[in-house]
């Protein structure tokens, strides 16, 4: 067993410190050095004569240097469906739903390239008011309501609440080339690597020459950061916003909403007991139609 041109048994504190410093404090710095620490525990026990007895785990001795981490940007709603019309125009209308399906509904790019987002889960018979998806990072399964039944309280009717009809307008010009929402014109997958980014955001910058509502950088990381940041805005406890993005803990649901001036203003007028809901919610929320008997 080898790292690099020297033998596992050669590997000491000095020597595993060498190796990250020529990699410095970067992420993939802190990859190698995680996976290394496991790989070291996990192997020892089962191969004892090629490892140094009077070193443990050389990598538990590295001190891991912090780096200064990028933050990432986030795109808003009219800048989400600004891409997502012209990309209809374009006729790439996956692209749009990819868009839509990042920002609306929190999903991962890798999770919209790899066939996570069937349409057999959008208005399927068995839940003809839900969208039902897949998070492919921690195999999450999500249903998100599409519309409610209310009483209008002026007419005594019963209505009918659409949550999500822009993005339905979106995925009704989405062409159904496969099984999956977002997929190639052949019916096969984008996959779960880059591809897809890279066709939103060479679309962005086409639609951008147009349309300057779209920004430089657009991508699908930062549609869903976008996302995770209207969740906040909006005034979400931190207990329903997972509920709708699937994080499985408080401290990766955090590290995504961006800290924006809407936020810090709300936040401000919450201290002075000044906060009032937010007068464009029925924009997101929907509008209600009267539900017909």
């Amino acid at each position: 067993m080898r790292v690099g041109d020297a033998k596992v048994g050669q590997i000491g504190v000095s020597t595993a410190e060498k190796i990250y410093a020529e990699i410095g404090a970067t992420r993939t710095g802190e990859k190698v050095l995680t996976y290394c620490k496991a790989m070291w525990k996990r192997m020892q026990p089962h191969h004892p004569e090629l490892f140094r007895p009077d070193t443990p785990n050389p990598w538990e001795g590295v001190t891991l240097k912090r780096r200064v981490k990028k933050k990432k940007g986030h795109v808003d709603r009219e800048m989400v469906y600004a891409f997502a019309n012209g990309a209809i125009e374009h006729g790439r209308g996956e692209l749009a739903a990819a868009a839509v399906l990042a920002f609306e509904w929190l999903m991962r790019p890798s999770s919209i390239g790899a066939g996570y987002a069937p349409w057999t889960g959008y208005r399927a018979s068995d839940q003809p008011d839900k969208i039902r998806l897949k998070h492919r990072k921690n195999d999450e399964l999500a249903l998100h309501p599409l519309e409610y039944t209310e009483v209008d309280e002026e007419t005594g009717e019963e209505v009918l609440v659409k949550l999500y009809e822009d993005a339905e307008k979106i995925l009704a010009q989405t062409p159904r080339y496969g099984t999956s929402i977002v997929c190639k014109k052949s019916g096969v997958l984008f996959g779960d690597g880059t591809f897809l980014a890279h066709e939103v955001r060479e679309m962005a910058d086409k639609i951008r020459k147009i349309d300057k509502r779209v920004p430089e950088g657009f991508s699908l990381d930062k549609c869903r950061h976008g996302g995770m940041t209207e969740l906040e805005e909006s005034g979400l406890t931190e207990g329903q916003g997972r509920s709708l993005s699937k994080h499985k803990t408080a401290s990766a649901y955090r590290g995504y909403a961006k800290e924006t001036e809407r936020r810090v203003l709300e936040a401000t007028k919450k201290r002075f007991g000044r906060s009032e809901q937010r007068k464009n919610m029925n924009e997101i929320k929907g509008r209600k139609i009267v539900k017909k008997a």
